[in-house]
């Protein structure tokens, strides 16, 4: 039996990492259309990050599961890390929109003025302090990224928490496998968490001055 927990721990951990990171990057994408001086970038934007936060997550697992790739024979694996990849975007975009527009924008006048062109002025200045502000609310989502694939067990992925379905139901006792599968969640969201801390920390600059 801690051979299945073992399984749908290594599915749980991969699933999360892949969506986060398909999600991440998509973000970016849907962040600088969602910023773009184009009305239809920015409208289009707009649009799908209203649709894809509105959409349940199981609603959209099953949608691109058995609408979108109905004629395809799609490792469930695959449809699941596209369906939350494409929820985390939608949180990520506007995570990073927010703190990007954060930064004073007199701070990148002031590095154009001392001959910084507007990409190393944003790479630089901005850049640096965006992934700052971003950071606490980013690990909120990942936490809820983590502990939301728990629902991946719909379209038959075997994640920890059908590991533990499984359990329960050849030997007939709920309490210990579900009590187990809980705090390896735990464990896992507050390993995660940890690990940004300490990010968060290494990148506070602040952080590194010398002391007067």
């Amino acid at each position: 039996r801690y051979l299945l927990l073992l399984d749908g721990l290594a599915a749980t951990v991969v699933l999360a990492a892949l969506s986060a990171l398909l999600g991440t990057a998509l973000g970016m994408i849907i962040c600088a259309a969602r910023m773009s001086p184009r009305p239809v970038l920015r409208h289009g934007a707009r649009i799908a990050i209203s649709v894809l936060q509105g959409v349940p997550v199981l609603v959209l697992l099953m949608v691109v599961f058995y609408v979108a790739f109905a004629s395809v024979d799609i490792d469930p694996m695959v449809a699941a890390v596209l369906a939350f990849g494409l929820n985390f975007a939608a949180y990520a975009a506007e995570i990073f929109r927010a703190a990007v527009t954060g930064v004073d924008r007199g701070q990148i006048e002031a590095a154009i003025a001392m001959g910084f062109r507007r990409w190393r002025a944003f790479r630089h200045v901005v850049l640096p302090q965006a992934v700052q502000r971003a950071l606490p609310v980013y690990r909120g989502e990942l936490v809820s990224l983590l502990k939301t694939t728990s629902v991946v067990g719909y379209i038959a992925v075997h994640d920890l928490t059908r590991a533990g379905d499984t359990i329960r139901s050849r030997t007939f006792d709920a309490f210990f496998p579900l009590l187990l599968v809980a705090a390896l969640y735990f464990l896992l969201a507050w390993l995660l968490a940890l690990a940004l801390d300490h990010l968060e920390r290494s990148l506070d600059a602040r952080r590194h001055r010398p002391a007067a």
